[in-house]
């Protein structure tokens, strides 16, 4: 018996940006305006083979992409040879996420569904409850094959800055490596952003005098299932 082909949550790109045409780079949103979006697109989304999918860019692929801060640092991985996404071998991110499938449930509410079910597969995060998952904006590339089928959907996680450092780590360890590091300063992703896999790259260099993710001011109060209005700055496109 075959194996059933794998299904993906996409989009036709015609449904979105109607007439004024795809944002290209980080495009910072507000928490209500981000909502209204991720509403749209789990409306008007359906389920494909993730083969099609990743070679048909009438369509966009929704993928929750979340950066896990404690105060001015920020998680990092790195993918090793083992893990299975061979164009981000090498390559560090400081974005957890995933495809959008069938076992995150109906449409409505799956993109939230993802984000956590792909950071608690990917990563040991700190017990208890945790802060509502903050957005950024949005992340479209459509310069690269890759790029052209997926959009990007960009979330911060802030976590308190007093935290342990060990209080997050990577589960799989044979196939990523990663752990907490400064956003700003000598040794800063800002400064090293060329090592970034571009999602990360696009994100970290974000108009303004800081990165985008050092604006933000603290954790996110606690509250469950709801995103939270997120602070937006006016900024051109990438």
């Amino acid at each position: 018996m075959s194996t059933p082909a794998e299904q993906v949550f996409v989009v036709p790109r015609a449904a979105l940006f109607r007439g004024a045409g795809w944002p290209q780079g980080f495009l910072p949103l507000d928490g209500a305006t981000f909502r209204a979006f991720v509403d749209e697109v789990e409306q008007r989304g359906r389920w494909m083979e993730r083969d099609r999918a990743e070679r048909d860019p009438d369509f966009k692929q929704p993928v929750p992409y979340c950066a896990v801060r404690r105060g001015a640092e920020v998680f990092v991985v790195e993918r090793l040879a083992a893990q299975g996404e061979q164009r981000l071998h090498g390559r560090a991110s400081l974005g957890i996420g995933g495809h959008v499938g069938p076992e995150d449930g109906p449409p409505r509410g799956s993109l939230q569904r993802a984000l956590w079910r792909e950071l608690r597969e990917e990563l040991r995060l700190p017990p208890g409850a945790l802060p509502a998952a903050r957005p950024l904006g949005l992340i479209n590339d459509d310069s690269t094959a890759v790029g052209s089928v997926h959009l990007g959907l960009a979330f911060e996680l802030a976590l308190a800055p007093d935290l342990p450092h060990e209080s997050v780590a990577v589960r799989e360890i044979s196939k990523m490596v990663g752990g907490f590091r400064p956003l700003v300063g000598a040794t800063s992703l800002w400064h090293d952003a060329a090592n970034l896999e571009t999602w990360s790259a696009l994100l970290v260099r974000a108009p303004g005098p800081t990165p985008r993710l050092a604006r933000s001011r603290g954790p996110v109060p606690r509250r469950a299932g709801k995103l939270r209005p997120g602070r937006a700055r006016p900024g051109r496109r990438a």
